[in-house]
């Protein structure tokens, strides 16, 4: 990411020339095999209306790609590499993005990887990026993800076909109050480093909404812990990232004043509309808000209808979704969402637009003892 890092230290916030709609965020299905709980979408959805055939995606991608300035795709959300129907399709999305030049990858928690693996190498498909979930060493992640998760994701981890399949490959971490203590989070690292070549780590930290129990949440305190240990390892990484939304971090203001993470004036907006700053060698925070989400990516769901980003966390999540993708009127909805971020940005508390936090937080931190005068 030297790439990144040298426009970082020559670039203040970015936005002058990054259009809305730049990501393509895709939610194949409705199920998951596991049942984490740190997820913080409903277990069960309650939907039952027609999902896209394979065919329909394809024609999915080609109107995103004919009608937004969309750069990159990511199929995320349940599980897109369950057997059958599901995994087709998205390998059929990932190849469409990939033939019409955008960046394109999944996220998947990497239970049925391994028996994926002859399917996506056959297919000759080589994606940009995979991620794949590790909520720890095995104790720790067969208490989050489930017995036999960790071994399943060790196994297709030591097949040579994965590293073929895609240009790079990340653990994805969810730190949590369970994972976060100095011993497992070092013992993880140093599993990493001696198991791949090219170690990439996305640390996301746990975003506290109401489907995730409190037990789970992050105090200052553990992130901080977490934050110094990454830091003492991050020269021996390819590359790490935290995936952050402000509301992650009760004292996510204090932290950012502190210049313990990056704000006003050291983040960069990329292509794709993802807000970066460098937090030290080869350690690098991706910001998120609601504001952003809503305004550079499109969520899709498995009906290919356009969604709000907390919508989804409604099991009746249909009854909040806009208008189909390959709809005539999907235009109209996109007008909508922006009439939709500018009532949000009016609605800011003031004191909150000099606070060197506000391009990272823009207001959403519900926990912010700052705008709210609550507990941390």
């Amino acid at each position: 990411m030297e790439d990144l890092k040298e426009k970082i230290e020559k670039n203040a916030e970015n936005e002058r020339d990054v259009s809305p709609f730049r990501t393509a965020s895709i939610m194949v299905n409705r199920v998951c095999n596991l049942k984490c709980p740190h997820c913080d979408i409903p277990q069960k959805y309650t939907s039952r209306a027609r999902m896209l055939s394979g065919e329909q995606w394809v024609e999915v991608i080609k109107t995103l790609d004919r009608e937004i300035d969309l750069r990159l795709v990511a199929v995320s959300a349940r599980e897109p590499l369950t057997p059958g129907s599901t995994r087709s399709k998205t390998l059929r999305i990932v190849d469409s993005a990939r033939k019409r030049g955008k960046i394109s990858g999944i996220v998947t928690n990497g239970y049925y990887l391994k028996g994926a693996l002859p399917e996506i190498s056959s297919s000759g498909l080589v994606m940009d990026y995979m991620d794949v979930s590790l909520e720890g060493p095995r104790e720790v992640d067969e208490k989050v993800r489930g017995k036999g998760h960790f071994d399943r994701v060790v196994a297709a981890i030591n097949d040579e076909k994965l590293m073929k399949t895609t240009e790079k490959f990340f653990i994805s971490f969810t730190l949590n109050a369970w994972n976060c203590g100095p011993d497992t989070l070092k013992s993880f690292l140093h599993w990493m480093l001696k198991t791949f070549h090219e170690p990439r780590l996305a640390v996301l930290a746990l975003y506290p909404n109401q489907h995730v129990p409190e037990e789970l949440w992050l105090t200052d305190d553990q992130f901080l812990r977490a934050l110094e240990i990454l830091l003492e390892v991050s020269g021996k990484f390819s590359d790490i990232f935290i995936d952050a939304f402000s509301g992650s971090i009760p004292g996510f203001r204090e932290i950012v004043q502190k210049k313990y993470l990056p704000g006003k004036g050291e983040l960069l907006r990329d292509d794709t509309g993802m807000l970066w700053g460098f937090v030290g060698e080869n350690l690098y925070v991706r910001y998120e808000n609601i504001r952003d989400v809503a305004r550079y990516q499109v969520r899709v769901t498995p009906e290919g209808r356009l969604i709000m980003p907390r919508d989804l966390e409604a099991e009746d999540y249909l009854r909040s979704a806009r208008s189909s993708v390959l709809s005539a009127d999907w235009n109209n909805t996109l007008n909508g969402i922006l009439d939709e971020i500018n009532r949000i940005e009016e609605a800011v508390d003031p004191k909150c637009l000099d606070q060197r936090c506000f391009p990272a937080c823009r207001g959403d931190n519900l926990r912010c003892a700052f705008i709210n005068g609550g507990p941390k």
